[in-house]
């Protein structure tokens, strides 16, 4: 059965982590991952870069497969042109009030190598174009463990991308397809 989570702060690893539970409540079988991506990436790098973008597809698919083909795309590029082996990302589908859905996304990124989306967004541009997708750019986050305030940044970067798991409008789906993946992560 799944458990939506109402409160603004969840338990994750004996720490509180800040979310936004505001209105729908969140699922916990997706928050806890997504939590996880960053938690993990905190641990591995003193810098990390989140990056949250939504994406809206032209028509209804009843599968995953656009979005599979943009990551894949994705990070081929980032690996080439940062030469960044370690990438962690989210996604959700999402169906609402439109007849077709659209995905919310998070990359997490070593923040050494990567600061600002400006490039990301050429490519993701320029795959939009391709597939016919429309990208909407959610904003970014840099955050430096040492750095005075990290926990701060920490919980604002958790807070922000904990939207993915928002209980509203996920379901409206086939059986087969997913509502939200993960990478893999230690």
């Amino acid at each position: 059965m799944k458990h939506i989570h109402y409160e603004d702060w969840y338990w994750y690893k004996d720490h509180a982590w800040r979310v936004n539970a505001r209105k729908s409540g969140l699922y916990t079988h997706i928050l806890r991952p997504v939590i996880g991506q960053l938690n993990d990436m905190l641990v591995r790098h003193s810098k990390v870069f989140v990056y949250r973008f939504d994406i809206r597809v032209a028509g209804y698919t009843e599968d995953n497969k656009i979005i599979s083909d943009l990551i894949r795309r994705l990070k081929k590029r980032i690996r080439t042109h940062y030469m960044i082996g370690d990438i962690s990302y989210c996604w959700v589908r999402e169906q609402e009030r439109s007849k077709h859905q659209h995905y919310h996304l998070v990359f997490l990124l070593d923040g050494q190598k990567v600061r600002h989306p400006h490039q990301l967004n050429k490519w993701i541009a320029a795959y939009s174009e391709f597939f016919d997708l429309k990208p909407h750019w959610a904003g970014y986050h840099n955050v430096r463990r040492d750095q005075a305030g990290y926990e701060v940044k920490a919980q604002e970067a958790c807070h922000h991308i904990s939207y993915l798991a928002k209980s509203r409008g996920k379901g409206y789906r086939p059986k087969y397809t997913h509502d939200f993946g993960v990478s893999r992560y230690i």
